[in-house]
Parts: C-alpha cells; structure tokens; sequence
C-alpha cells in the first residue's frame, strides 16, 4: 500500500524537482491562455491538475504539497497572476484533497483518477474563486462560470494526462513507486 506521508529524500528532493518544472510549464501555459482568453485558464488549468495530481501520486505527502507552494510562490515572485496570492491556498489544498481520495483507491482504474481529480480541481478552483471575486472584483456569476469553465478542462484533461503518465512511469519502472 502506499504511505501517505513520506519524509525521505528520494520524495523530498523528487517534490522539489517537479515544483520546479510545474512552474516552468505553468508560466508558459497561463501566457498562452492570456493569449486567448485572460478570464477562462484551459491550459493553466489542466497542467495544474496534471501537476496536482503527480506530485501526490508519486511522492506523497508533504512533497505534494511542495510541489505546489513551489509553483505558487514564483508565480507570485513574477506576477503570474492576480490571484497568485490564492495559489498557495489552492495548490496546497488540491494537492492533499488528491492524496485522500488517491490514498484509499489503487488508481489502477480510470475512475480512481477522474474521482481524484474531480475533488482536487473543486477544492483548489474553489480557492481560486475567492480571489477571482475579492482581487479582481469580479460579479459572482463571472467568477463562478470562469472557475467552472478552469474546472472542467482540469478535470478532464488531467484525468487522461495524469493516468497516461502514471501507467507508463510505472510501467517503465523508472521510478520505483511501490511504497
């Protein structure tokens, strides 16, 4: 069975490793979804829930967690965002909401990730509502059909990413996650 909680090197240091590359890759993809649409993140989105969800997955707790406060705090260093502020909040929530739910199921199924993710992204898209209405002031209505729009494409794209991903890295034994 999987350990929750895992203070070791290979995870701590594997934590630090993959925040550094989240945040590479959402720095990119929140510019390209500035692009197209600045209120609705698709792409910020679902590398967000990809990154959430691997973090977790392959070092556990509190490494998952690192994962995420890493991103949140360069982007809050570089003006990522508005809302950045409620990246702490949300990525280190999203990252443990995703362990609970992936810590009791085997994630051998594609309904294991889909469930996952579906509690991560309404727990850290919800953080991020908060300053979507508070930071930007946005009307309620706005703000929610933006977070559910981040939502879903989250949900679904790192549905598929996260369990593609995680089937070949085990597969490849490249990483030995049998803990």
């Amino acid at each position: 069975m999987k350990k929750f909680w895992r203070v070791d090197t290979k995870a701590l240091v594997g934590g630090v490793l993959l925040g550094i590359v989240f945040m590479l890759v959402q720095q990119i993809s929140h510019r390209i979804d500035s692009l197209f649409s600045p209120a609705v993140m698709i792409m910020g989105g679902i590398t967000w829930a990809t990154f959430t969800a691997l973090g977790a997955l392959l070092f556990g707790q509190p490494s998952g967690i690192i994962v995420g406060e890493t991103q949140a705090l360069v982007a809050n260093a570089s003006g990522l965002s508005p809302v950045a502020l409620f990246f702490f909040l949300a990525n280190g929530l999203g990252s443990f909401s995703y362990s609970l739910v992936s810590h009791r199921l085997s994630m051998e199924k594609w309904s294991h990730h889909l469930l996952a993710q579906i509690v991560a992204n309404l727990v850290g898209n919800a953080c991020v509502l908060l300053g979507l209405i508070t930071v930007l002031k946005l009307p309620p209505t706005a703000a929610i059909i933006s977070s559910v729009i981040t939502c879903t494409a989250g949900i679904i794209g790192a549905t598929v990413l996260t369990k593609l991903v995680y089937d070949n890295l085990k597969r490849s034994r490249l990483l030995d996650i049998s803990y």
